[in-house]
């Protein structure tokens, strides 16, 4: 037993590594998954200087470390220490998570799976009654969170994804739109979902103080309107559900990401029920 149960010498660690950690819901959602499903395993945050990220995935690695969950700074640079990346990490150029695969001749491969584009998906097909199959999307923001959320759509079949970005002319991944007053207005007009993946919508301080990033009247009724923040509705989710539009934050995102690695190190359906209680207590 282990999880939330007794720790013994046959358990096995997962962690979540980045810098900061000690805010990360990780711990909280494995440890539960772990316990309702019966897995001997139990899950922490390490924190880990960007200097020492090629030492601890060796040091992972040399461990036999169940699996890991990789935050912020470290999801591009995590790349040149693994032995290979799974799609779509590999179009994505980010790993959110590690897989330490046994090879037949001993020790094991580091595998770079990116679960944040399947997780998402998830999150809108789950929560927000959404399939992206034959629709347009908006991104505002181009970092790492937009383009994990840019794969996942083109995935699962949307037609057309717009990305808006400040500066377009330093986006190298795809033909980005300019921020602007105009292109914001014609853009949401036209959108089946607009989903905010700015580091903005990240920070909460910067958040709580900021309007909404596009003029919420100008999108259509049916439109659905995510935010990748969870534990508080920025001013564009509350716009959006004041005139009636289906609305999703960050926390699905989250625990499906969550569920999709939990799968990948187990083997096992994730236990959902049990990762949602323990999304909901924090």
């Amino acid at each position: 037993m282990s999880g939330a149960g007794t720790v013994s010498a046959s358990t096995r660690v997962g962690a979540v590594i980045g810098a900061p950690v000690a805010h990360s819901s990780s711990p909280a959602l494995h440890n539960a998954a772990f316990a309702a499903a019966g897995v001997d395993a139990v899950f922490v945050a390490w924190e880990v200087a960007p200097a020492d990220l090629g030492a601890a995935v060796a040091g992972m690695r040399a461990l036999g470390v169940l699996g890991a969950s990789v935050t912020v700074p470290h999801k591009r640079a995590i790349i040149e220490h693994c032995d290979r990346l799974a799609a779509p990490a590999d179009v994505i150029g980010a790993v959110n998570c590690l897989v330490f695969e046994p090879r037949p001749e001993g020790g094991c491969e580091v595998v770079g799976h990116n679960t944040d584009a399947g997780g998402f998906i998830d999150g809108l097909r789950r929560d927000a009654d959404f399939d992206p199959a034959g629709r347009r999307a908006v991104l505002l923001g181009a970092g790492g969170a937009a383009r994990a959320v840019h794969a996942g759509l083109r995935e699962a079949g949307a037609t057309e994804v717009a990305v808006v970005a400040r500066r377009p002319e330093a986006v190298g991944w795809t033909q980005a739109r300019p921020w602007t007053a105009d292109e914001l207005t014609a853009l949401s007009a036209d959108c089946d979902l607009l989903v905010d993946c700015t580091p903005l919508a990240l920070s909460a301080e910067r958040e709580l103080q900021a309007p909404a990033p596009v003029p919420v009247p100008a999108l259509a009724a049916d439109a659905v309107v995510a935010s990748l923040i969870y534990h508080r509705t920025p001013a564009l989710l509350r716009e959006a559900a004041a005139r009636g539009l289906r609305t999703m934050d960050g926390a699905g995102m989250l625990v499906y990401q969550g569920a999709r690695a939990f799968s990948l190190w187990t083997g096992r359906e994730a236990p959902l029920a049990a990762m949602w209680s323990a999304m909901r207590a924090r």
